[in-house]
């Protein structure tokens, strides 16, 4: 997905993939469906998060995906709630200590 905001183009293809969430299915999962949530960085060094929620039963119909620009330390909050990591926090965040070291 390709979006621009504030003249600055956030594209999933091109950007590389820090952390995505690990799904456990339970009932709110059959009910509202999956939520896949992943966290990226552009080659510029400008993070964002990306949404969407895909229909667990039934409908084809997906619903519209997010992508949403963020801070650094809103991109380190969302890289500390996923459990798929694909960077370690040294490599997806070089500027800055880990907190949780």
């Amino acid at each position: 997905m390709k979006q621009a905001f504030g003249g600055v183009v956030y594209d999933t293809d091109t950007a590389i993939l820090l952390a995505r969430n690990e799904h456990q299915f339970c009932i709110e999962t059959l009910k509202n469906g999956v939520k896949n949530v992943d966290l990226f960085l552009t080659p510029d060094g400008l993070y964002f998060r990306y949404e969407k929620t895909v229909p667990f039963f039934g409908d084809d119909e997906e619903y519209d995906p997010e992508l949403t620009p963020l801070s650094l330390g809103e991109a380190v909050i969302v890289y500390n709630k996923l459990t798929d990591r694909r960077l370690e926090f040294e490599d997806a965040f070089p500027d800055i200590e880990n907190p949780d070291v």
